[in-house]
């Protein structure tokens, strides 16, 4: 019973994933990543023939192992998803710095334009 539920589990997994991509809310980049973990959840049910013999080698039943494969995966998934965060904050930062300079620079020469305007026309 537990391999059924874990098929399930990993097809609705994956059909939420389908459906946030067709809804352009995911990248193609961790749909990817996330069909994976929802594929390994899913084989998790139909392999435990074939993960037996190295779960009973490492004191585990064969679904606690894809279980604890697909845990790993999501964790490899959340330190990217903090290297991308991490990468994002700066670009935005720069972003933040580069508008603040070009809004001063702008500031600057529409200070400086009335005086120019006011010499031209007293040279006039």
């Amino acid at each position: 019973m537990p391999e059924v539920l874990l098929g399930i589990l990993g097809l609705l997994l994956a059909l939420l994933i389908i459906f946030l991509a067709r809804h352009h809310l995911l990248t193609l980049r961790y749909v990817l990543g996330w069909i994976f973990v929802a594929a390994s959840i899913a084989a998790s049910g139909a392999l435990t023939g074939l993960a037996e013999p190295i779960a009973d080698e490492i004191g585990l039943r064969p679904e606690e192992l894809f279980l604890g494969v697909a845990f790993f995966l999501l964790l490899l998934i959340a330190v990217q998803l903090s290297i991308t965060a991490s990468g994002l904050t700066e670009m935005l930062r720069d972003v933040s710095e580069s508008y603040a300079l070009a809004e001063e620079r702008i500031r600057r020469l529409e200070e400086a334009s009335p005086a120019r305007e006011t010499e031209r026309d007293e040279s006039a």
